[in-house]
């Protein structure tokens, strides 16, 4: 193929990933993004080294920038797992990663990702067409032409649908296909730095598991599992949803219990389903595809829907400057369904095991291993 114009619906990480590589190989990308501004709401994130490795392929200063962004484990940095009493059941040596695999396991908050992302777009001339929506989109032979909410047509060789989870672009192709809720919600916020768990905790408890970070600028982010029936903690306001889940936590250990306490509130709470879908065979299209959570949504349980994302980026941006948007798909399906099963069977909330998983496990060596073009290696042409 010789697709020189490409359409991205949506403007979330991996879109703006993609259009940074794209843009840097010397496409004209124009990014479609449905919200006016980046919200900042607590909301934290992990990459792993495979991640990290994936923006550093699409763009070095990028990836220079979100190491600056957040907080990098150095070597000897240790993440404890605690029984809900505060008993030390296991550590993971998160600070090992970088030695191991030549780049580090990063935390920061996801506005602080999308913010990067989004100078480094605007850096190398992305068309970013913000507060408008993908609402259509027609292809053929000649090209793409995709219509917008503002009435507004953009027409181009590509269309990439990274509009996530509930992606207008996939329901095109493949119809609506069902969201499979995992049986437990989630509930995110940020605190200052605890000096007792400067660089993060797990823990666990009859049918809660709690995850804390560090992010940088002095911050912990923290994400708690609870067991629930499906839409009752979403349904709650952010201030009900924080009193309750402290009801939850009441026999826990105080300085794990107090992190939650300490909340920054004014930075939000937030509260969702974790959900994923079943892998499909194909997202590919003639000339439109998908890429990130549009293509492949899983469970948080791994700390990888970022990390795919940026892979795919930057897989399919390699794919496309060598003219084989074909090669994209074969090189990312099986990748990705693997890392969404594997997220399945090492999710839930179980308080009984040791760790929720850690980066040390050598089940992980595929995981953290990735690197550019090895995808692309293995594809049978």
């Amino acid at each position: 193929m010789s697709e020189r114009k490409v359409v991205v619906a949506g403007g979330g990480i991996g879109g703006l990933a993609l259009s940074i590589g794209l843009s840097r190989a010397g496409f004209a990308v124009t990014v479609i993004e449905r919200a006016d501004r980046i919200a900042d709401v607590g909301a934290g994130l992990v990459l792993y080294p495979n991640g990290i490795r994936a923006l550093d392929a699409i763009s070095a200063p990028l990836g220079k920038a979100v190491r600056a962004a957040g907080h990098v484990a150095a070597p000897g940095d240790v993440r404890p797992h605690l029984r809900s009493d505060g008993v030390r059941l296991a550590e993971d040596p998160i600070g090992e990663l970088e030695n191991r695999w030549g780049t580090p396991h990063v935390m920061l908050l996801r506005s602080a990702l999308q913010n990067a992302l989004l100078d480094e777009a605007l850096a190398v001339d992305v068309d970013l067409r913000i507060g408008r929506e993908v609402v259509d989109h027609t292809a053929d032979e000649s090209g793409v032409e995709v219509s917008l909410s503002d009435g507004s047509t953009v027409t181009g060789d590509l269309l990439v649908g990274t509009d996530g989870l509930r992606s207008g672009v996939r329901a095109r192709l493949l119809g609506e296909t069902p969201i499979r809720y995992r049986g437990y919600s989630s509930v995110r916020g940020r605190t200052a730095v605890s000096h007792r768990f400067p660089v993060g905790v797990t823990a666990a408890g009859p049918g809660i598991d709690l995850f804390v970070g560090a992010v940088g600028g002095g911050l912990l982010y923290w994400t708690a599992k609870i067991v629930a029936p499906q839409g009752e903690w979403p349904a709650k306001t952010p201030e009900a949803a924080l009193a309750d889940l402290l009801v939850e936590l009441a026999d826990w250990d105080p300085a794990l219990r107090e992190i939650v306490e300490t909340t920054d509130t004014a930075a939000g709470v937030v509260m969702t389903d974790i959900v994923d879908r079943d892998p499909v065979p194909q997202w590919t299209f003639g000339r439109v595809t998908l890429l990130g959570d549009a293509a492949h949504p899983m469970a948080p349980t791994l700390g990888q829907g970022a990390g795919m994302a940026l892979e795919d980026a930057a897989v399919l941006t390699a794919c496309l400057a060598e003219g084989s948007l074909a090669d994209y798909e074969r090189a990312r399906a099986p990748r990705t369904r693997e890392i969404v099963l594997l997220s399945r069977r090492t999710g839930g909330v179980d308080f009984e095991r040791a760790v929720e998983f850690s980066t040390s496990d050598d089940q992980f060596s595929r995981l953290f291993g990735w690197r550019p073009g090895t995808d692309i290696e293995g594809v049978e042409r």
